[in-house]
């Protein structure tokens, strides 16, 4: 038996299997365990592995948990303190974006997930990981629903300054929020920093691209150089594989900024190959899960 956790930030993806057979296969929203931040509460960790409760031989299965919030190596290092004091089996814990690759049955790769937020991950020859942005809404992640809105509003007042009218990106901006100029945009948008009210826009980006908007366009090829350049700076520090995986909702599901990723990826000269997939990153977790030892710890 092997077991598998996908901890997202909205939802938890659990997965039990038991000779290729699936034993369970359930979702459930992260907020009815996760009390705060995952590493916040220790009773966290706790509620989580109840998750496998009433599966006979669950709690000393391998157990491989993929987290959103395991940012760093001291965060990862914590959290799998607290799986290995809790769960009978081995465990181990990666950032939820090392899913990617395993669970597309790739070996070494770049993943590049680009959804409610954006990271890229990788890892040395060694196993060491590697990263590159990821650092929130308000910041960083690059191509993510809520930057995405964030450089848009950003291009539409930049534009201003330099005089120009509104163009549909502007447009469509101000339609939105009821807004009757750039400066109403911008005191209508900040009102509401929020990464659920900033993301809900994103579809918006991408009309107004497809509708000619040069700010949109250029808002969109901005965020896919911001991806490629975060695929060379752990491609520099020595990331394995010559393969790139890129999921998440916004990546899946808006061609155009796939498309000017792989251009400008290409662009880097590095020899890689970039692929799209959309499968339940759970399922590289349950690949993960198979490499442990079956009666070791990782404590």
């Amino acid at each position: 038996m092997i077991a598998g956790i996908d901890v997202g930030g909205t939802k938890t993806h659990v997965r039990v299997e038991e000779a290729g057979a699936v034993v369970l296969d359930t979702s459930v929203p992260t907020s009815t365990w996760q009390h705060g931040g995952l590493l916040d509460d220790d009773e966290n960790t706790t509620r989580l592995l109840a998750l496998l409760d009433g599966i006979d031989g669950a709690d000393e299965a391998p157990l491989v948990v993929g987290a959103h919030g395991l940012d760093s190596e001291r965060q990862a290092d914590q959290f799998r303190r607290l799986l290995a004091e809790r769960h009978h089996g081995p465990t181990q814990a990666v950032n939820d974006v090392e899913l990617l690759a395993p669970a597309a049955g790739f070996g070494d790769a770049i993943a590049v997930v680009v959804g409610t937020g954006s990271k890229v991950v990788a890892h040395t020859a060694l196993g060491e990981p590697l990263s590159a942005g990821g650092y929130g809404f308000l910041l960083s992640d690059p191509g993510s629903a809520a930057a995405l809105a964030r450089d848009a509003v950003r291009a539409v007042v930049d534009a201003r300054d330099t005089g120009a009218r509104p163009d549909e990106l502007g447009r469509l901006l101000m339609a939105h929020f009821g807004a009757t100029d750039e400066v109403a945009l911008c005191y209508a948008f900040t009102a509401d920093a929020t990464l659920t009210a900033w993301a809900a826009l994103a579809p918006l980006v991408f009309t107004a691209a497809d509708r000619g908007s040069a700010l949109a366009v250029g808002v969109v090829e901005a965020a896919a150089t911001e991806l490629a350049t975060g695929v060379g700076q752990v491609h520099a520090r020595g990331a394995v594989g010559t393969d790139v995986v890129c999921a998440g909702g916004v990546i899946v599901n808006q061609p155009r900024l796939f498309e000017a990723l792989v251009r400008h990826i290409d662009e880097l000269g590095l020899g890689l190959a970039v692929h799209l997939i959309d499968v339940a990153p759970v399922l590289g977790a349950v690949a993960l899960a198979q490499r442990l030892p079956a009666h070791a710890s990782t404590k």
